[in-house]
């Protein structure tokens, strides 16, 4: 998993992680936010390997499916890319909307 795929799951995980089960999120967190490898999570966790890697991949596809039918990263990430674009030349423009910015990213 490059860096890219990490940093969207990150997004869909602080997203929709509460619609997954504690365990796929504990997983999951452990895994793309906290950066350990799957042996270390299972080390942590007390299960196999295998196991966290079917927790980390079901529960992707399931931040994937919710993702599909919301669309809310997907959203957020367009709004952004516009306000960057309109404040891109003016900087107090990007200023004024800093609240807009905060809120957005969290």
């Amino acid at each position: 998993m490059d860096i890219r795929d990490r940093v969207r799951l990150s997004s869909l995980l602080t997203e929709y992680g509460a619609l997954l089960t504690d365990r796929q999120r504990d997983m999951l967190n452990m895994y793309v936010e906290m950066d350990m490898s799957l042996f270390e999570v299972a080390e942590e966790t007390g299960v196999t390997r295998q196991a966290v890697l079917d927790a980390v991949k079901h529960g992707a596809d399931a931040l994937q499916k919710y993702e599909d039918a919301v669309g809310k990263v997907a959203l957020k990430d367009s709004i952004l890319s516009e306000l960057d674009k309109l404040t891109a030349s003016d900087e107090g423009l990007r200023a004024r909307l800093g609240a807009i910015y905060a809120l957005l990213e969290g």
